[in-house]
């Protein structure tokens, strides 16, 4: 946005052109007719440094942080730039500090009103009002006011991102609406509007949510939940044949976790085994070597074939300390009646 307009606080500030039509077109032209030129003009500047003191609670804590802000005041408000914040709790603190000063503000005018000449006591009144709604609008659950951005970050601490910023602006929709619906109630019309485009503000991030490559990877994981689920219950009423096959169909999806793909695993070789594939089973067990069940499902499906070679092997294998004691020495007792039962070389 080029140069800065000045510095504060060892913070760049730069002023839109915009941001003085809005406040003239919102406070300074509605308010001349009461109190003249100069109150209108000391009622815009009001104005903006309510807007201005609110962005440098966001700067200044930020600033603490070493985060490199920058100010900008456009049209009706403002926003801080700064370096991503190390944390949720960084993040927090900095977006409610903008809101804190507006109240602080508010309880300090009002305080100080006792000692104002009676000339400035209406913009005294009016400074208190205009820091109170400022607090309050930006507290509202709709972003990207600071309301919105502070749910985000409690819809971040309890879910994935891609599920957090899904609802935090399908609750922005929401309470948009519900809110615009009621100020047009009112005769608010601007602020109605304002909040209408906050809303499709929000519509329009949450299709790019919905369209990128990590949601498409959250769907393709429902996907699997869902296969799972129906190839759990299929195997749960003894339609083994069902619950092998949607389990291969969960094995063919993308983007498959570990703990998914071990899961997936488990339920061919149990499948499997109960179909009497032994040898199947055991290739499936196999790939989860750490699991005591699938160490028992092999030792199973090989009993079943009873293959010499094979179960030697098995028994030599990391899953075969898995197994009780009792249950390895069946296996070495079946391998040794069957070494018995073999024609001796002459």
């Amino acid at each position: 946005m080029g140069r800065p307009s000045f510095v504060l606080f060892g913070i760049p500030i730069t002023v839109s052109l915009w941001h003085f039509l809005w406040m003239l077109l919102l406070l300074g032209w509605p308010a001349s007719q009461s109190l003249g030129g100069a109150g209108a003009l000391a009622l815009m500047l009001l104005g903006s440094f309510s807007v201005l003191a609110h962005e440098l609670g966001h700067g200044l804590l930020s600033k603490w942080y070493h985060l490199d802000p920058e100010i900008y005041l456009v049209s009706l408000g403002g926003f801080t730039r700064h370096a991503p914040a190390r944390g949720l709790g960084q993040q927090f603190a900095i977006v409610a500090a903008g809101p804190s000063v507006n109240f602080a503000l508010a309880v300090l005018g009002y305080f100080a009103m006792d000692h104002l000449p009676l000339p400035v006591i209406a913009l005294g009144n009016t400074f208190v009002w205009l820091n109170v709604v400022w607090g309050i609008y930006n507290l509202l659950p709709v972003w990207p006011l600071d309301g919105g951005q502070l749910m985000r970050i409690a819809f971040l601490r309890f879910l994935l991102p891609v599920r957090a910023e899904r609802w935090t602006h399908i609750t922005s929709m929401v309470v948009g609406t519900l809110l615009a619906l009621v100020l047009l109630k009112m005769n608010q019309t601007f602020a109605a509007v304002f909040l209408g485009m906050s809303v499709f503000q929000n519509w329009q991030m949450l299709q790019a949510v919905e369209s990128s490559s990590t949601a498409k990877v959250h769907k393709k994981h429902g996907r699997v939940r869902e296969l799972l689920e129906q190839a759990r219950e299929a195997y749960s009423t003894e339609d083994y044949a069902t619950a092998l096959r949607l389990g291969h169909l969960a094995r063919n999806e993308p983007y498959l976790s570990p703990a998914e793909l071990e899961h997936i695993w488990q339920l061919l070789a149990l499948s499997a085994a109960r179909l009497s594939s032994y040898d199947e089973a055991v290739r499936f067990a196999e790939r989860v070597p750490k699991s005591p069940e699938m160490a028992q499902v092999q030792a199973h499906c090989l009993q079943s074939l009873g293959d010499p070679l094979r179960i030697r092997r098995f028994l030599t294998s990391p899953a075969a300390l898995l197994l009780p004691g009792e249950r390895v020495e069946q296996l070495q007792e079946l391998v040794r009646v069957q070494d018995l039962g073999r024609p001796q070389a002459s």
